[in-house]
């Protein structure tokens, strides 16, 4: 079963590997000259943008600088012009029978309410709720119902975790808001972050580690590897192609981990490890087999946070079952 699944994971990292492929949009010349005319103009077609007042040569006067807090989140003029030349050259190629194309890496996207990524928002603060509903209830867990005599090993780690879940969920509601540069290397980052560290507890737990000198010696590297890459990131190049690949091999190597001890565990919650490795590989297709949004709001990136919700929820489940089992029955701490 488990020769299965390395199967499909590396099937799926070999596709994600070759899709990273640049944006067609990007290079369209009348897209270009959309936003070459609307930054002279401040129009495009008979949408003009009031704020927009560019001289000849292109630039503002100081009397025509953008407002503070349009400065920070880089709704500029810009951007306006971007936004809707891509929705002008979106109607354009819809009334020739063409297909969407990405612009600057992404789908055209309709704004709702300012948000760039509506759908891409909700399903992200779902997630967001999930795990803070899962780590208060961890809490309650371990201050009501587990056994006080018996300590739960990983119970620092799964805290760690949680903490690092909040973060990277918190990020992703702001970066699918609004992406700007800030937001796309905090949102990077703590994802990077997160995959890191969720592949550590993989190894800690799925060996029942529990000294404190061992867990340093397995933990260091990885930490280190995890750190220089969110540090390469975020201070040399924004390389989207080889963070594609560190992240989903770090997801498909903690996958395997979970998959390969609920193979042999006796564990009585290890169906809900299956369930969530199972879930994330089809969650996975999505990343993979991408498609434009429908009607300009739905697409394959955010139906995966959709299906990350549920398996949120169940994940959290087996942690609280891993407490119980443990520290109810002491005797299998091994495991």
């Amino acid at each position: 079963m488990a020769d299965r699944y390395l199967a499909i994971f590396f099937v799926s990292l070999s596709c994600l590997y070759r899709s990273f492929d640049a944006s067609a949009g990007d290079v369209d010349p009348l897209y270009r000259a959309c936003i070459s005319q609307c930054e002279k103009t401040g129009c495009v077609g008979e949408t003009c943008f009031t704020q927009c007042k560019y001289s000849v040569d292109g630039s503002f006067s100081d009397s025509q600088k953008e407002p503070l807090y349009r400065q920070l989140t880089q709704t500029d003029c810009s951007n306006d012009c971007k936004y809707h030349c891509m929705l002008q050259r979106e109607k354009e190629r819809a009334a020739l029978g063409f297909g969407p194309v990405k612009y600057h890496g992404k789908w055209p996207f309709k704004r709702v309410f300012g948000l760039q990524e509506p759908i891409a928002v909700a399903f992200s603060a779902f997630n967001l709720a999930m795990h803070i509903q899962g780590w208060l209830s961890f809490f309650k867990l371990r201050s009501k119902t587990i056994n006080k005599r018996i300590s739960y090993d990983y119970a620092g780690l799964w805290h760690i975790w949680a903490f690092l879940s909040v973060n990277s969920w918190f990020w992703s509601v702001v970066f699918h808001s609004r992406d700007v540069e800030l937001t796309e290397k905090l949102d990077y980052s703590s994802a990077v972050a997160l995959l890191g560290f969720s592949l550590i507890i993989s190894i800690l737990r799925s060996f029942s580690i529990r000294d404190e000198a061992t867990r340093v010696l397995m933990s260091a590297p990885l930490l280190a590897f995890t750190t220089t890459h969110i540090l390469y990131l975020n201070n040399y190049q924004m390389d989207y192609g080889w963070n594609i690949k560190v992240c989903v091999t770090m997801g498909v190597a903690q996958l395997l981990i979970w998959a390969i001890w609920a193979g042999i565990s006796n564990h009585p919650s290890k169906w809900k490890i299956w369930t969530v490795v199972v879930g994330s590989g089809f969650a996975m297709l999505l990343e993979i087999y991408d498609f434009p949004p429908y009607a300009g709001l739905i697409d394959a990136h955010s139906l995966w946070h959709a299906t990350t919700v549920p398996l949120t929820y169940i994940w959290w489940s087996f942690i609280q079952d891993d407490a119980k089992y443990q520290t109810i029955n002491p005797s299998k701490k091994v495991e």
